[in-house]
């Protein structure tokens, strides 16, 4: 499929990315069920608009909305990577849970997939 997606970064409004859609991630409306305790994802670090990679560090707290009465988890509490306070504690922390999505894995370095490229050495 060809289909394409103009995006704008909320903190710099002057230009449009053009991206694929199969780059392009619909963000939840807390009525997924895809996120337990322990799982990798990646949100949004409060008060900035940017994905960091973190862990769900407590079970999502199901409740009915309201409005609709459609079950929904409206925060999901988490730990972020590299987030140690002075003392080394990871502190929790709450991100609405539309702000939550999946780790799309593909998108990752994994230092565990290392390839050598150098040049094998000639031998005579």
């Amino acid at each position: 499929d060809t289909a394409t997606y103009d995006v704008q970064d909320e903190d710099d409004t002057s230009k449009l990315i053009r991206l694929p859609w199969s780059h392009v991630m619909r963000l939840s409306t807390g009525t997924e069920a895809c996120f337990e305790k322990g799982a990798d994802c990646m949100a949004i670090f409060p008060e900035t608009t940017s994905f960091y990679k973190a862990k769900v560090s407590k079970a999502p707290l199901w409740k009915l909305d309201r409005y609709t009465g459609v079950p929904a988890v409206k925060e999901i509490i988490v730990k972020f990577e590299d987030d140690e306070d002075g003392t080394g504690n990871t502190p929790h922390r709450r991100v609405p849970s539309r702000y939550v999505i999946p780790v799309p894995a593909q998108y990752f370095y994994d230092e565990d997939a290392d390839v050598d490229l150098t040049t094998p050495s000639a031998t005579a």
